[in-house]
């Protein structure tokens, strides 16, 4: 006969053994707060760990899940400080909300391959996990679930994922490498926040839109590649990127947030942007290396309090780039290369790129540093 007691060692040596209501399932809160268990036999027959049904043991060190089990639920083994390692069976399909949240000891975890749901805050503040497997049939990563896990240093997303959820992996200081699929067409807001080690990022193909504060604070970043179907730069995504050299933005971006790239304090080249884009007057505030930037004089910028003005309409007075990037120089600002590109091969008239380079750097300012064009050309935009 298929055992219905769950085995218990307490803290005193005694052996314990507890009935289940049902053989199928390990009930809501049966064991919660019991501090003074220090191992668990789960009994074959169990299909399902309920909501809290281990929450708080916090001298649970072994743990043993039966091969039947399909669901852990909400906060099963919330708060079981003491548990360092975990066997999730092959059979599990869902690990609901908070299941292993703060599991502050367990150091290494096989998520098998069955698992299609992971919840939110699954195993946030898992804080000595240090490597994990995500099973190729999970879809989406959620809301807050390896947040503050502060000892995890690599982690391989599946092709599968579509979605990384809001706070996925925030405060993941000791992230260094983050293999994002193809498949992800969103990066959720503040996905990465306070990734501090993360050095190197790629951005596949198919995000459209990453969240707000998606990368703020990533101070390890060096360089980013915003993929050609990006549409929208939340408010803040790369903010306080403090080691952020370079990025390029396609010229599918419409949108860049407000602060998007502010305190990128290293940011010394910006290269290419939508015509039509529409960004904030403090998207690159405090930016205070930029050497060289693309942009063109019909993009509108954002000012506080939801003014909007092209760029072109802006440089009287003050010039274009004082408006945009106040805190930096304007000593290297460079004339787009594809602009460049379509003014030699006649397909942006004079009067256009007068106006352009107008907008750039307004008029009376030094135009040595601008790369060669017709001589008549500086000579009408320095307005000389």
């Amino acid at each position: 006969m298929v055992a219905t007691v769950v085995v218990l060692t307490l803290d005193d040596g005694q052996r314990e053994e507890v009935p289940l209501e049902q053989s199928d399932f390990v009930s809501r809160g049966l064991f919660k707060r019991r501090h003074d268990i220090v191992a668990a036999i789960i009994p074959e027959g169990v299909r399902t760990i309920e909501e809290d049904a281990f929450c708080w043991c916090t001298s649970l060190t072994s743990l043993t899940i039966p091969s039947g089990v399909t669901t852990i639920g909400e906060s099963a083994f919330s708060w079981c400080s003491s548990l360092a390692s975990v066997t999730i069976p092959s059979g599990v399909t869902t690990i609901e909300e908070s299941a292993f949240y703060e599991c502050t000891s367990l150091t290494s975890l096989t998520i098998p391959s069955g698992v299609r749901t992971i919840g939110d805050e699954a195993f946030s503040g898992c804080d000595s996990l240090t490597s994990l497997t995500i099973p190729s049939g999970v879809r989406t990563i959620g809301e807050w679930v390896f947040a503050h896990c502060t000892s995890l240093a690599s982690v391989t997303i599946p092709s599968g994922v579509t979605t990384i959820e809001e706070s996925a992996f925030c405060g993941c200081t000791s992230l260094a490498s983050v293999t994002i699929p193809s498949g992800v067409r969103t990066i959720g807001d503040w996905a990465f926040y306070g990734c501090s080690s993360l050095a190197s990022l790629t951005i596949p193909e198919g995000v459209t839109t990453i969240g707000r504060y998606a990368f703020n604070r990533c101070i390890s970043l060096t360089s980013v590649i915003i993929p050609d179907g990006v549409t929208m730069i939340e408010a803040g995504a790369f903010r306080g990127c403090t080691s952020l050299a370079t990025v390029t933005i396609p010229l599918g971006v419409r949108t860049i947030g407000a602060y998007a790239f502010a305190r990128c304090r290293l940011l010394q080249q910006v290269d290419t942007m939508n015509p039509m884009a529409r960004i904030y007057s403090t998207s690159f505030s405090e930016c205070d290396r930029i050497n060289r930037v693309s942009i063109h004089d019909s993009v509108t910028i954002i000012f506080p309090g939801g003014e909007e003005k092209k760029l072109r309409e802006l440089y009287r007075g003050r010039p274009a780039w004082e408006h945009v990037f106040p805190t930096c120089p304007a000593a290297s600002i460079k004339w787009p290369t594809s602009l460049r590109e379509e003014y030699e091969a006649g397909f942006v008239d004079r009067a256009t790129a007068i106006s352009i380079m107008a907008a750039l750097t307004g008029r009376g300012q030094r135009t040595s540093n601008l790369p060669s064009l017709p001589m008549e050309m500086i000579l009408d935009v320095a307005g000389r």
